[in-house]
């Protein structure tokens, strides 16, 4: 049953570089869903390769085989990340898609990220265990997420117009949420693992 841990891992990664997209961006912008579903695009099409790579290196699969399976894998997070350019380009006109409440938005970037890296992390390595996975998840997500959570910062900093004084405790707790649970997860795996 990998087809819907890779489509609900496609799915994830979307949505957080969706929101991703629309937090770091300055109004007026049209193009959050199309550059959000570019980025995605690129990066779900290496996944999947890495994908098909694995099946017929690793597991013996004929390419064939594998070409066939690449369809569903690549082509439906695609089309829902088509759609979802689709619909933001149609309900927003112009300006951010969050205007306020910008820390749920990053909070649920950051737990989306760690979903679709924790289910892929199951998915790609070899001899996965859930132990490895969340470990992998969260070794993964720990420096992205504090790259994306300065990112984040300077904006707060250069276009809204906040002292960095101001942005370090935002920093702080935009960093912790998604981290505390990453190696929370880990934590507990381990714990029932042993």
């Amino acid at each position: 049953m990998r087809l819907p841990r890779f489509l609900l891992a496609g799915v994830l990664l979307f949505a957080a570089l969706f929101l991703l997209t629309s937090l770091f961006v300055r109004a007026p912008f049209e193009g959050v869903g199309v550059t959000a579903a570019a980025v995605f695009l690129v990066v779900w099409l290496v996944v999947s390769m890495v994908n098909t790579w694995l099946g017929v290196v690793s597991a013996g699969y004929r390419p064939a085989e594998e070409a066939l399976a690449l369809l569903p894998v690549f082509g439906v997070p695609a089309v829902v990340a088509g759609l979802g350019a689709l619909a933001s380009s149609t309900l927003w006109d112009g300006g951010p898609v969050i205007q306020t409440g910008r820390a749920p938005a990053v909070f649920a970037a950051g737990l989306a990220l760690w979903g679709a890296i924790l289910l892929l992390a199951g998915l790609l390595t070899p001899k996965p265990s859930p132990a490895r996975s969340a470990a992998t998840a969260a070794a993964v997500l720990a420096p992205l997420w504090v790259l994306l959570c300065l990112v984040n910062l300077v904006i707060g900093v250069r276009a809204a117009g906040y002292t960095v004084a101001e942005e370090i405790p935002v920093f702080l707790l935009n960093v912790a949420v998604p981290g505390v649970v990453a190696m929370a997860a880990w934590a507990l795996v381990r714990r029932t693992a042993s």
